[in-house]
């Protein structure tokens, strides 16, 4: 991956053709997205929209001429660009991660409303999938309810995808400085309390909003696991913890996804890493 990187940083063509020819195959549209990312977080916004521009071009035409449009490549392609240009001009994770709180919803309605045959597929199997488990619910309800969990799941790509472009810039001009910045990562109060405030507002009118509250936990749960590489790292503890972690997030996801989100809230408030190191000295 990093000879990968080294060969976009050559230079405009390198990184267009390789963004361009990522995005015509199945399945890699993805780098294309962390390329175009690459590009802005290390040359600015101007050369990475020129890469960007380009590789909208065979995206938008596989879109054009599909038989069932899905705009999701498109969407998280423009969503990581703008996230990679707040994270570039800030250097803020926690704003970044709230902007990717908002690009996702609105990337989750445009997916509402352009790709209805697709959704339709989806929502008839969640509906019969749910009826394995005796549980009834109408089209709409189905619907608001997929439409919420995909754009948890645009947040996610989107933020993994950046990550990926901020750990080849990293590995390329600044080895080690991503890890010390994903270990800050830590969401402040004020943050914490709008979102506290608005899964308040989507439990109390949950037939209309309750399908949002996923998505408003991402920021929370992305602190969380930024908490937890910290503590394993400061403690000097064996990766084999992190690996541990990560299976148990992996099977016991309904458990460790609220402890996650959590811990975060109490990070937010409380300061954990401050009050730890405090503790040590």
């Amino acid at each position: 991956m990093r000879a990968l990187a080294e060969f976009v940083m050559r230079g405009r063509t390198h990184a267009i053709g390789t963004s361009m020819t990522s995005a015509m195959v199945p399945l890699l549209s993805w780098l294309s997205t962390a390329v175009v990312g690459l590009v802005i977080l290390r040359k600015g916004a101007l050369e990475g929209s020129l890469v960007l521009l380009w590789t909208l071009l065979p995206l938008g035409a596989i879109l054009y001429f599909s038989r069932e449009p899905d705009p999701s490549s498109v969407t998280a392609l423009i969503g990581t660009a703008i996230m990679a240009y707040v994270l570039r001009v800030t250097v803020s994770w926690e704003l970044t991660l709230a902007i990717a709180v908002v690009l996702s919803a609105i990337g989750s309605l445009v997916f509402q409303y352009t790709a209805a045959d697709v959704l339709v597929l989806i929502v008839e199997v969640f509906m019969d999938y749910s009826k394995q488990f005796s549980v009834e619910m109408t089209y709409e309800a189905a619907e608001r309810q997929i439409v919420g969990l995909y754009a948890m799941g645009k947040a996610y790509a989107m933020l993994a995808l950046l990550v990926l472009a901020r750990w080849w810039q990293s590995q390329l001009y600044n080895p080690g400085g991503f890890q010390k910045e994903f270990h800050e990562i830590r969401i402040m109060p004020v943050l914490s309390s709008v979102l506290v405030s608005l899964m308040l507002v989507c439990f109390l009118f949950n037939d209309q909003l309750g399908a949002w509250l996923p998505l408003l936990t991402v920021p929370l749960v992305v602190s969380g696991i930024a908490l937890v590489h910290w503590m394993v790292s400061y403690r000097e503890m064996s990766r084999n913890w992190l690996t541990f972690f990560y299976l148990f997030l992996l099977f016991f996801l309904q458990l460790a996804y609220p402890m996650l989100a959590a811990l975060a809230l109490v990070d937010s408030y409380l300061n954990i890493r401050q009050r730890v190191k405090t503790k040590k000295v």
